[in-house]
Order: C-alpha cells, then sequence, then structure tokens
C-alpha cells in the first residue's frame, strides 16, 4: 500500500511540473520577452514624435497658405482699384453697353451751328447722366481733354475735328439717352436751331483709350 501510495504521488508531482511547463510556455508565447517589450515602447516613442513633427508641419503649411491667400487676394484687389483708375483716367480701350450720337449742323443757321462749347456741354451732360467712358470721333475724353475752337474747327485732344460729330459714351443706354432728351434739353434745343441729333441705344461698343499725356513738370510730391 505505501508502495501504491508513492507511486501516486509522484504521478500528482510529475502531472503537476508539467502544467506548470506548460503554462509558463504559453505564457512565454503570450506576453513578449522584456527585450521584445522595450523595441514596441520604442516604435511606439518614435511614431509618437513622427506625429508630432508632421502636426507640426501641417500647422506651418496652413500658416504659409493662409498668408499665400492673403497675398494673393491684396494683390487682387490692387489690381482692381489699378484696372478701375486706368477706366477713369482714360488710359485704356473700354468696352460695354451705352448710346451711339450723331450730331450735326443740318439746317441751322452760321450763329447756331456747333461749337466747342455744345461739345462741353453734351459732354458735361453725359457724365451727369453716369457716362463712365467717352469719345467724339474717336477722342478719349478725359479730364485733361481740351476741347476748344481754333480757326474753322475744332480741337480735341489736339486733333482736328468738324462735324458731324459721333458721340460714344458707354453706361447705362436707356438713362444716357434720357438725360439728352430732358425737356428743354440738347436735344430739344438741338432740334429748335436746325442741327440734326440722332441717338441710338447700343448692347456693345468700344472706345478707345486717350492719347498719352505727357507730363514735363508734375512729379510725385515727397511726403515729408
Amino acid at each position: 500500500m505505501r508502495l501504491e501510495s508513492g507511486r501516486i504521488a509522484v504521478a500528482v508531482a510529475a502531472l503537476l511540473v508539467g502544467m506548470m511547463v506548460a503554462i509558463q510556455f504559453r505564457l512565454q508565447q503570450v506576453v513578449p520577452p522584456p527585450t521584445a517589450t522595450d523595441r514596441l515602447l520604442s516604435l511606439l516613442k518614435q511614431s509618437d514624435q513622427k506625429r508630432a513633427a508632421l502636426d507640426q508641419e501641417v500647422a506651418q503649411l496652413k500658416a504659409q497658405l493662409h498668408q499665400k491667400l492673403s497675398e494673393t487676394a491684396a494683390a487682387q484687389q490692387i489690381a482692381n482699384e489699378l484696372t478701375r483708375d486706368e477706366i477713369l483716367a482714360g488710359t485704356i480701350p473700354v468696352k460695354g453697353p451705352g448710346i451711339v450720337v450723331t450730331w450735326s449742323n443740318g439746317s441751322a443757321a452760321p450763329g447756331y451751328q456747333l461749337t466747342d462749347i455744345d461739345l462741353l456741354l453734351l459732354v458735361n451732360e453725359l457724365r451727369a447722366s453716369g457716362a463712365e467712358a467717352i469719345a467724339i470721333n474717336g477722342q478719349r475724353i478725359t479730364a485733361q481733354t481740351e476741347i476748344r475752337s481754333a480757326n474753322n474747327y475744332i480741337l480735341i485732344n489736339d486733333s482736328q475735328q468738324d462735324p458731324p460729330f459721333t458721340i460714344e459714351a458707354i453706361g447705362n443706354p436707356s438713362t444716357l439717352a434720357d438725360g439728352l432728351k430732358l425737356p428743354g434739353g440738347i436735344y430739344d434745343q438741338s432740334l429748335q436751331e436746325g442741327r440734326s441729333m440722332t441717338i441710338r441705344q447700343v448692347q456693345s461698343l468700344t472706345i478707345p483709350a486717350a492719347p498719352p499725356m505727357q507730363s514735363h513738370y508734375a512729379s510725385p510730391a515727397v511726403k515729408p
């Protein structure tokens, strides 16, 4: 009986040892050894560092993009303002809707024929009606344009012009036409005095640039 009991004890002990060895083997498979764990922690740390560096780079790129967009918007605004100033100054050709006026002496007596004063009044009336660009016989009218009588002709931008005059104006066609046809206005006076005036509304016309202005004495003022 003692021998049998000893064998059983040895068998149980062997079984327990076997189970412990099996459990230890499985733990070694599930839990990496210390060297593998350190390696994973190092890789994780490097990954975090790379992600932080990428986040910083993305932030810098966003800041640069915002700056470029702001510079582009500012440049576009300056370009728009320059174009507007060029249109107002008459230094570039322009196109748009407006009216075409043909004005001639018709059957007017010598004392009622067209003069430089008549053209100046017409230009003033068109501007008051919202004309954004005006030309007379192809001569762009600007703030520097002179319209004056000289002998038997009229000077416009130092160019000799005679009637009939073709006046082109860009703006709202109906508003420009109505401005000339106000009761007692230029159109009515022309008919009463024997002159001929026709007004045609158009959806598109082109007005050339004014001749370049020569500046001999004026220069930009220097700020103190």
